[in-house]
């Protein structure tokens, strides 16, 4: 290595590595209060655990890349790649918005096709937020 280039900190690194797991950790304490309290109530969909387990894991996936690229620009494209990856989880999980329950004799469906549409809404707000933050950090210069 020559002078100019910057000798990795492996301290900085190590702090950065356990802040993401203590507080990836407290979110998926968040997670498993949600799984107590909601699967008894939702234990008759049969799919509810694979789906839950699929949205835990992959919200605590980012939440564990995004804390660890803190004050990087890789932050915010993770934080664009996670808004898509609700977009496509949403409307896999809620088959495009319409709900269909069979109780012995009795069906129910239940559409919230717009409810789906303004979570897609948001999220897609989501990924401008992180690309113009994205934009505003690459245009900071060193000394700021």
């Amino acid at each position: 290595m020559s002078d100019i280039e910057p000798k990795p900190d492996r301290r900085k690194l190590g702090f950065r590595v356990v802040r993401a797991f203590l507080f990836t950790a407290a979110y998926a304490v968040f997670w498993f209060i949600i799984w107590f309290l909601t699967y008894t109530f939702l234990a008759s969909f049969p799919e509810y655990p694979q789906l839950f387990t699929t949205i835990a894991c992959g919200l605590l996936f980012f939440t564990f890349a995004i804390t660890l690229a803190e004050d990087t620009i890789y932050k915010y494209i993770l934080k664009a790649i996670r808004a898509f990856f609700l977009i496509a989880y949403l409307t896999y999980a809620t088959k495009g918005g319409i709900l269909t329950l069979n109780l012995e004799n009795i069906g129910f469906t239940v559409e919230f096709v717009p409810l789906l549409a303004l979570m897609i809404v948001i999220n897609l707000l989501d990924i401008a937020r992180a690309l113009l933050q994205a934009i505003e950090f690459a245009a900071q210069s060193p000394k700021d």
